[in-house]
């Protein structure tokens, strides 16, 4: 399967935030990306800038070394260990730094389709005339909580951990204090056809725009990069977190 983009469309604002704690790789995406990560780091005095800038770091270099294979569970593993090597060096060179931590959705074209990973709740949406094919399920306690029959879906909405994730690439500097589980969560799509859009993002942009929303904006007859701005329109001003992703659409899909 050979899988022709568009070139992908980044965008990455601070919203109402006092510093941009998000990460895009590459930042400026051409028509030859096949990569794309995005990263959401944990805030305050934890270097969520720093931690997300290294997490994207470690994977892309990662890639581009062995001249970008599909990642599969073992070439993901082996990034986040590198990942995680980072974390630990800096947080011992920068002892008043508690943690650091971050989340990843990553998105790769390949001759076998697309993968589509993540940790946490920075989201990757396919979406085809109007529906949504696919999304990534976030990683919120809360959303453990209901799977499990624990809570409803309407109190998750106002429940105090509704924040909390469940799982993130993490690191805490005191080893006796138990990270959250970096288990990915690792798909391959191959139901991709041209029309199709990919939307990979940071939970800032849920603030501002649902899914309704988005798969209305992305149906319309407009340009790519109108519609983007029409999703950025709506978050700005409005949205208080970081928000920052892509937007990718598929030109062609021809047989190999």
């Amino acid at each position: 399967m050979q899988i022709v983009p568009n070139p992908p469309l980044a965008f990455s604002h601070i919203g109402q935030r006092p510093s941009n704690q998000d990460a895009l790789f590459p930042a400026d995406p051409t028509e030859h990306s096949r990569l794309l990560l995005v990263c959401d780091g944990m805030g305050g005095t934890d270097r969520g800038d720093v931690a997300s800038q290294l997490l994207c770091a470690e994977i892309a270099d990662y890639a581009r070394a062995l001249d970008y294979p599909p990642f599969d569970s073992v070439h993901l593993r082996t990034a986040l260990d590198r990942a995680f090597r980072q974390y630990r060096r800096y947080l011992a060179g920068n002892p008043t730094v508690g943690r650091m931590g971050s989340t990843l959705a990553l998105l790769q074209l390949h001759e076998a389709g697309i993968t589509v990973a993540h940790i946490g709740d920075s989201r990757v949406y396919q979406i085809r005339d109007g529906q949504v094919l696919f999304r990534t399920h976030d990683h919120r306690q809360v959303l453990d909580m209901v799977d499990a029959g624990i809570i409803t879906a309407s109190q998750a909405l106002t429940h105090p951990w509704r924040n909390r994730l469940s799982r993130a690439v993490l690191v805490n500097a005191d080893p006796a204090i138990p990270a959250a589980p970096a288990t990915p969560d690792l798909v391959l799509l191959t139901d991709v056809r041209p029309g199709d859009y990919f939307f990979l993002c940071t939970d800032g942009v849920g603030e501002a725009v649902d899914e309704d929303t988005l798969c209305r904006v992305l149906a319309a007859r407009f340009s790519d990069q109108a519609k983007l701005n029409t999703l950025l329109s709506l978050c700005a001003g409005t949205t208080h977190d970081n928000y920052s992703g892509f937007l990718l659409s598929i030109r062609a899909v021809t047989s190999v």
